[in-house]
C-alpha cells in the first residue's frame, strides 16, 4: 500500500467527464507519436549494478506467488522494498504480538536473489486499533513507540544480517502547510516522537541507513490538504521546483535541521514520487537542501500514473518515459543519492487503479502484460551511461524530451526520430487536474469534505 495517493472525490460521473475531456482534447490535436520499440531482451539489473545504483521496486507479499512477476524482479532490480507489509497494523496487530511472516517472505525472496531490502516503514503506516483507541500518557505511548521500532529493527538485524540496508523510520509526518500532522504520536507524545523513533532505530542497528520519507508533488499535496481540512498551499511542480517555495518542503527541511541539531540519528531523506502532475518538479532542484544538512536522499515510491484513457497512447508513454528518465538521472548524477525505488514493476500489480477509483492506471514500467514500456528504455539509457567511463558517454535525449511547460510549445522526440506535439497531453492532463480540484474544493465549500479517514481509499495507509 502506498503512503499517499490523492483521494479521488466520490463523483464517478465527474471523473468520467474529466477523462472524456482529456481524451477529446488529445483527439482534437491530431496524430500522436507512433509506438516505440523496447529492449525487451535486456535486463536493467546488470546496468544498475554497473552504475552503482540501488535500483529497486516495492513488492507486496501476495504478488510473489506469481512466477512471471518474480522473474521480472530478479532480472531487473537489485533491491526490493516492502509496500505495506511492515506497517505496524500488520507486524504488531496485538500488543506485544509480532507477525513478520509477510515481510519475511519478501526478505527471503531478496536473499534468494542476492538483493538488498528497504524496510518501509516503521512509523507512519496503518496503525492497529489498540494503538489508535488506547488511553495513553506521553510516557506510556513513548514506550510503545520505542519497543515497536527497536523490536522490528532488531528482528531484521539478527535474522537477516546485512540484508535490510535502509529503513524508512517515519513517513508522512507533515501536512501540506509544513506543520506536523496530528497523528496519535504527535498528539500524545508531542513533536519529540520523531526523535524517539529514530533514536530507537539507531540503538537497534548502528549500521543501517535511517530515512525520513514524504511526498511533495503538487496534485498530491493539494488533495491531502482537502482531505485533511487544511489550507490549500502549493506543492512542487516544474515552476516551483525548489524547496523554499513549497511550504511542506520548508517545514520538513527546517524540522529535520532542528532534529539533527538535537543529535537525532537521521541519515537520509526519501522523496516519495507518485507524480500525478503534468509538470513534475526536477528532483535535482527539489533536493538541493539535503546535501547542505550532510544527508543523502533517495527517490522512493516512484511511478507516473496516466489517465485511464492514455495508458496506451504513444505520446503519453513517451512523456512518462521522459519523467522516469529525468528522475533517475537526477539521482544517478547526485553525489548523495544512490537509491531509486519504483512503486512496483508491473501494472498488473499496481495499486493505482484501486486507489484512484479507476481514473488512473499504467503508472509503472512494465504493462499489464509484462511487456516493457518506453520508460524501460529511457531508464536503461540513463543507467548504461552512468556505468561507463565519462569519456565514452554520449549526450542523452531524456532531458530535452521532458517538456518545458514554462516557455511555450514543446515537443517530444520518440526513439525512431519522429517529433510529435506534446502540448495536447499537457493541456489534457492539466484539465483533468483542474476538474479534480474544482470537485474537491466544491465539496469542501459545501461542508462535506471528507475527513482524513473517510477520504482514504480502502486499504490505504494512515498518514
Amino acid at each position: 500500500m502506498m503512503n499517499f495517493i490523492p483521494p479521488v472525490p466520490s463523483h464517478p460521473t465527474w471523473l468520467r467527464m474529466a477523462v472524456a475531456v482529456l481524451a477529446a482534447l488529445i483527439a482534437a490535436a491530431g496524430s500522436l507519436a507512433p509506438a516505440v520499440g523496447h529492449a525487451q531482451s535486456g535486463m536493467l539489473r546488470p546496468l544498475a549494478d554497473e552504475a552503482g545504483i540501488a535500483f529497486g521496486a516495492a513488492v507486496d507479499a501476495d504478488a510473489l506467488g506469481d512466477d512471471a512477476y518474480r522473474q521480472l524482479l530478479a532480472d531487473h532490480v537489485n533491491l526490493v522494498s516492502t509496500r505495506g507489509d511492515l506497517s505496524m497494523a500488520v507486524v504488531q496487530p496485538e500488543p506485544g504480538v509480532f507477525d513478520y511472516s509477510r515481510a519475511d517472505a519478501i526478505v527471503d525472496f531478496a536473499v534468494a536473489n542476492d538483493m538488498t531490502v528497504r524496510g518501509h516503514e516503521l512509523i507512519g503506516g496503518a496503525l492497529p486499533g489498540w494503538v489508535n483507541d488506547g488511553s495513553w500518557t506521553a510516557d506510556s505511548l513513548s514506550q510503545v513507540l520505542r519497543d515497536h521500532v527497536s523490536t522490528v529493527v532488531a528482528h531484521y538485524r539478527d535474522t537477516y544480517p546485512g540484508v535490510v540496508t535502509q529503513w524508512d523510520v517515519v513517513g508522512n509526518a507533515f501536512l501540506p502547510d509544513g506543520t506536523l500532522r496530528p497523528t496519535i504520536w504527535q498528539q500524545v507524545i508531542g513533536d519529540g516522537y520523531l526523535h524517539i523513533a529514530f533514536d530507537a532505530a539507531r540503538a537497534a542497528d548502528p549500521d543501517v541507513e535511517l530515512f525520513y520519507d514524504d511526498f511533495y508533488d503538487d496534485l498530491a499535496v493539494t488533495q491531502d490538504a482537502v482531505a485533511s481540512g487544511v489550507a490549500i498551499v502549493p506543492g512542487a511542480n516544474a515552476e516551483r521546483a525548489t524547496c523554499d517555495v513549497v511550504p511542506k518542503c520548508v517545514g520538513v527541511r527546517d524540522r529535520i535541521a532542528a532534529l539533527l541539531a538535537e543529535g537525532t540519528p537521521i541519515d537520509g531523506i526519501g522523496f516519495q514520487s507518485h507524480l500525478f502532475s503534468p509538470d513534475p518538479a526536477d528532483f535535482s532542484q527539489l533536493t538541493d537542501w539535503v546535501g547542505d544538512l550532510g544527508l543523502s536522499w533517495a527517490v522512493t515510491e516512484f511511478d507516473v500514473p496516466l489517465p485511464i484513457t492514455e495508458t496506451t497512447n504513444a505520446a503519453s508513454l513517451e512523456f512518462q518515459a521522459a519523467v522516469y528518465a529525468q528522475a533517475l538521472a537526477a539521482c544517478a548524477d547526485a553525489a548523495n543519492c544512490n537509491t531509486f525505488v519504483t512503486w512496483g514493476i508491473s501494472d498488473r500489480f499496481s495499486p493505482i487503479p484501486d486507489e484512484t477509483g479507476g481514473a488512473f492506471d499504467g503508472a509503472l514500467w512494465f504493462d499489464a502484460n509484462d511487456a516493457a514500456k518506453p520508460a524501460f528504455d529511457a531508464m536503461a539509457q540513463v543507467l548504461s551511461q552512468r556505468g561507463v567511463p565519462a569519456t565514452t558517454i554520449q549526450p542523452e535525449p531524456t532531458p530535452s524530451t521532458l517538456p518545458d511547460t514554462t516557455a511555450g510549445p514543446a515537443t517530444v522526440t520518440s526513439s525512431n526520430g519522429d517529433s510529435n506535439a506534446l502540448v495536447p497531453i499537457l493541456v489534457g492532463l492539466a484539465a483533468l487536474g483542474v476538474i479534480a480540484a474544482v470537485i474537491v474544493i466544491t465539496r469542501r465549500r459545501r461542508g462535506d469534505a471528507p475527513s482524513p479517514e473517510s477520504a482514504r481509499p480502502p486499504g490505504a495507509k494512515n498518514p
